[in-house]
């Protein structure tokens, strides 16, 4: 939704978590991914909530449906199976302490690998591209506001699978990602303050040379 008109400025307020269940949620989520325990695209899950939900949820919430989800579908849990554990447990929260497992986890978010170097790039930094216009039916990492637009490749970042291709459960060949960074002013007017430059990460499917 990032660009969209209509939801006023984003505020930040520093805070990583605004209640301790959206801690609990995020700790629930790391430990559900590394013990294989769901199945599914992060982002493709998250997305097809109904949009008259999605528009009043907070970003935590929309967390606990993509789990949720992602979790039916790995046939971890059953469609009732939430609701009844609330019913049953009420405010009365289960523990379990595994230091091996936190660790785990930890480790993990902490050693990201980078991407492999780009094989074959089909642009390089300082080039003019354009962002295709397209309007996909499902999952897709480009966003609707530069799509149309020009701008300069800063970086390319390596190789990686298609977003749209993966949550789709294709199989597709690495492809380039590249940093393209683009004029606030040509992706949403002028505004009330100094035009700025915005850089998004872009797969080469969503990339073609400008006109």
């Amino acid at each position: 939704m990032g660009g969209m008109h209509g939801f006023g400025p984003v505020v930040p307020d520093d805070a990583i978590f605004h209640a301790g269940w959206e801690a609990r949620l995020f700790a629930l989520t790391e430990v559900a991914d590394a013990l294989g325990l769901t199945a599914g695209h992060f982002r493709e899950t998250i997305e097809a909530m109904p949009p008259g939900t999605y528009l009043t949820s907070s970003y935590y919430e929309r967390w606990l449906f993509g789990l949720e989800r992602r979790l039916q579908r790995a046939g971890t849990i059953a469609s009732q199976d939430v609701d009844g554990v609330m019913a049953r447990l009420g405010d009365d929260l289960p523990q379990r302490r595994d230091p091996a497992l936190a660790a785990e986890c930890i480790e993990e978010r902490r050693s990201g690998d980078p991407l492999p170097r780009a094989a074959a790039p089909r642009f390089a930094p300082g080039e003019h591209v354009r962002v295709r216009r397209m309007r996909p039916g499902g999952h897709t990492r480009c966003p609707r506001y530069v799509r149309g637009a020009t701008g300069v490749v800063g970086r390319v970042h390596g190789d990686d699978l298609l977003p749209d291709a993966v949550a789709r459960g294709e199989e597709a060949p690495p492809e380039a990602v590249y940093a393209v960074g683009f004029s606030s002013a040509d992706l949403f007017g002028a505004g009330g303050e100094p035009a700025f430059q915005v850089f998004v990460d872009l797969s080469e499917s969503y990339l073609e040379e400008p006109a």
